[in-house]
């Protein structure tokens, strides 16, 4: 199994690191603020320079850490390049303002990584080149928002990031919405939400970053990933970074369901970093503490940690607005197109983990969903050999699993990850999860 290593250049003077090259399988160069074509952050810089906000150098740090981890992390190909199809050996070299601070949270960093991706990462960081300074801070005012907020909403264009956004501004906060998308599936459901949510509050609208940001495909490593385990940490650190412009104290809202949350794997092949831990207590835990060590002061907060889904859209504060607006929840959403879907449009397949869970949820609120699924789960048989019936399958099993051993949920949640010496809250919020699957699925034929 070979090592990669990823040099990350940031300004045209920028002479990069020297490697000897017979300690890795293959090394690349990534460009980030130079005259030629590199990772693109046009968006996000425009962004904040609209709302004149205005980040630290010490915040840019972590996006050029966080731009350097997910181009690594999308660039090399698991299939092809780990021995075990899973695990890669990653080296990151990347020049910060703070070299001394960044070591200090090198252990840290390294952890996350792990923790997200399962793959094995050494991070390495040096002094960047005199270059203009990346976010100028001085002559303009230091507050100069549309309004006064010390909250950022992150907005992906789901139904949980949408309720989260509404019950905010439901509550009197008026937040700044930070969204990222790595296509164009799910950019329009982003702009359909914000666009319901200023049609409604239009007196006290939200402002929205759209922190697209975009790796360069050719001149990396010849290959692509698609599994995406560490785009998590791209998306904190860009919340993370607008939140820090904002006061002393900003809260950074993540919503996420608690099921979604702990994303237990559903059975033995689904282990460890195999499912996803985009918003694990354990995982914003660790975020926090490097924020905190950042000395970038955000703190973290899902609301609806021991919430389901259902009861995330039966106690929306404006349920209504939540059945109108077209969302997206979907872990492949340009795959609904092409089973049995009307049009031609991106829309939920229908039979993934994230739309069984949203179907049950509509299910448990005695709502119907407006907008159309690829495939009907309850329509025609499914059989079991097949990619339509594989996370019906999974769910089945998980149920019979717990119902035949009790404590088994218990082992599973622990297993996830550190969560503390109570895990009764996460043991009943996925309890309760498991029940509304349970019914929704009732009816559905396997073969």
């Amino acid at each position: 199994m070979g090592k990669f290593a990823l040099i990350t250049k940031l300004g045209d003077e920028d002479a990069g690191v020297n490697l000897n090259e017979s300690g890795n399988l293959k090394t690349a160069t990534l460009k980030m603020f130079t005259s030629t074509a590199g990772v693109s952050v046009h968006a996000l810089l425009t962004s904040l320079k609209r709302l004149k906000l205005e980040p630290t150098e010490i915040a840019m740090d972590l996006l050029v850490v966080a731009s350097s981890m997910y181009a690594a992390d999308t660039r090399i190909d698991r299939k092809t390049f780990a021995e075990d199809s899973w695990t890669r050996i990653i080296d990151l070299y990347i020049p910060v303002s703070e070299p001394d601070l960044w070591d200090n949270q090198k252990d840290n960093l390294q952890k996350i990584f792990r923790f997200l991706t399962g793959d094995i990462w050494t991070l390495y960081f040096r002094p960047r080149t005199n270059m203009p300074i990346l976010s100028p801070r001085g002559n303009r005012k230091a507050y100069k928002m549309p309004y006064e907020t010390d909250t950022v909403c992150l907005f992906s264009g789901g139904m949980d990031s949408f309720i989260g956004a509404i019950d905010l501004l439901e509550s009197g906060i008026r937040p700044l919405l930070v969204g990222h998308a790595k296509s164009a599936d799910v950019t329009p459901y982003q702009s359909k939400c914000a666009a319901a949510l200023n049609n409604h509050y239009n007196e006290r609208r939200p402002e929205r970053i759209y922190a697209y940001l975009s790796i360069p495909k050719e001149d990396l490593f010849g290959s692509i990933d698609n599994t995406e385990r560490g785009r998590s940490f791209l998306f904190l650190t860009l919340g993370s970074i607008c939140a820090s412009c904002l006061s002393s104290a900003p809260t950074l809202v993540i919503p996420e369901n608690g099921m979604i949350s702990l994303n237990l794997p559903l059975t033995p092949l689904r282990v460890g970093s195999h499912s996803t831990r985009t918003t694990h207590p354990c995982y914003l835990l660790m975020m926090q503490e490097l924020f905190t060590q950042l000395r970038m002061n955000v703190r973290l907060h899902n609301p609806y940690q021991y919430k389901t889904k259902g009861e995330m859209l039966i106690e929306c504060h404006n349920q209504a607005l939540v059945v109108n607006t077209e969302t997206m929840s979907c872990s492949h959403p340009a795959a609904g197109r092409y089973h049995g879907g009307v049009g031609s449009s991106n829309r939920h397949c229908g039979y993934c983990v994230p739309c069984i869970i949203r179907q049950a949820s509509f299910h448990a609120a005695g709502l119907l969903d407006a907008f159309p699924y690829g495939t009907d789960l309850h329509s025609t048989p499914l059989d079991i050999r097949t990619a339509k019936a594989a996370d019906v399958v999974a769910f089945k099993y998980m149920i019979e699993k717990v119902r035949r051993h009790p404590t088994y949920l218990i082992a599973a949640i622990r297993n996830t990850g550190p969560l503390g010496v109570n895990v009764q809250p996460y043991l009943d919020v996925y309890n309760r999860s498991l029940n509304e699957v349970e019914q929704f699925l009732t009816g559905i034929t396997l073969t």
